[in-house]
């Protein structure tokens, strides 16, 4: 929701807003494939199966996690920012986009 605010605030334009986007969608992206694991763990790996609905979603979840670039792409956007505000940028970056 913070992304939202974020980008919305700065009409979805500046580093702020960019920043804030890809961290959002890498942390929902890593958020996902957990979330998959472990429900394929608690159902013993039948959501893998015709017979079980669990797979239509968590195939879902995957190929969402793909859309608009994977979380190692918008981890490696942010870490680019990060490099590029510096050290005296640094925390100044983080502490705006929350």
């Amino acid at each position: 929701m913070t992304a939202v605010r974020i980008a919305s605030d700065r009409d979805f334009a500046g580093d702020d807003a960019g920043v804030a986007v890809a961290v959002a969608k890498a942390r929902t992206g890593e958020a996902a494939g957990v979330v998959a694991r472990v429900a394929h763990q608690v159902h013993g790996a039948i959501g893998f199966t015709l017979e079980h609905d669990l797979r239509l979603v968590t195939t879902r979840l995957w190929a969402w996690r793909e859309e608009d670039g994977s979380d190692a792409y918008w981890n490696a956007f942010v870490g680019r920012q990060a490099l590029a505000a510096g050290v005296d940028g640094l925390w100044p970056m983080l502490t705006r986009c929350r």
